[in-house]
């Protein structure tokens, strides 16, 4: 993961000698939603669909011109809901999941017409921070909910964007190609969580 975020840190620095190329920088919000299957304690844990509403802001490099490669270097903010029964019983708990990512995605666009551009490509993400209650509400299960949570992950981007007034406006479906969360419990049952959602951000080229 570190050598990819230093390619990336190349790529970026790099695309501002190239004649077709910009560097700019973007933010928006992530609409994310967190899929959990839990095996046979599917009746003690059960995910839930509502989306969350987090952020997103970076920079971003581009090579090329009607064909071009998009790095990107984003911290975004997602999370999710899990509905969780005590062991003992008891009334179900809504657990909130939140975390904080160091997202790398690496596109690939085209541009079918000046204004419109189509891209897609892998996420690698670094985990950066998390809160503690999923945690906390797993303890009942196991005690070794540290090794649940991995720090890098992978995913995948696609959308489409369009310029308007100077203003990169993109709309892109995020995914999970890898577990955000997994964990083996005591009767190995697997408990393993995976990310969808949606992105919305406005750039601008600074360079």
């Amino acid at each position: 993961m570190k050598r990819i975020t230093v390619v990336l840190a190349l790529l970026l620095i790099s695309s501002v000698g190239f004649s077709q190329s910009a560097l700019g920088v973007k933010g928006g919000v992530n609409l994310t939603n967190i899929s959990t299957e839990a095996g046979s304690l599917k009746d003690n844990i059960n995910e839930s669909l509502d989306t969350k509403t987090g952020f997103v802001f970076g920079v971003w490099g581009r090579l090329g011109q009607k064909l071009y490669l998009q790095p990107e270097l984003l911290i975004a903010t997602k999370g999710g809901e899990v509905e969780v029964r005590p062991a003992n019983g008891g009334p179900v708990q809504v657990v909130d999941v939140k975390y904080t990512n160091l997202d790398i995605p690496i596109l690939v666009g085209f541009k079918p017409v000046k204004f419109l551009r189509v891209m897609g490509g892998p996420v690698a993400s670094l985990k950066l921070s998390e809160d503690q209650k999923l945690k906390e509400s797993l303890t009942e299960y196991t005690t070794n909910t540290d090794a649940a949570f991995e720090n890098a992950t992978w995913g995948y981007q696609v959308g489409v964007g369009v310029k308007v007034f100077g203003v990169e406006l993109d709309l892109r479906k995020e995914g999970s190609l890898t577990d955000i969360n997994a964990l083996s419990f005591k009767n190995e049952d697997k408990f393993s969580q995976r990310a969808s959602g949606w992105q919305l951000t406005l750039g601008f080229t600074i360079l």
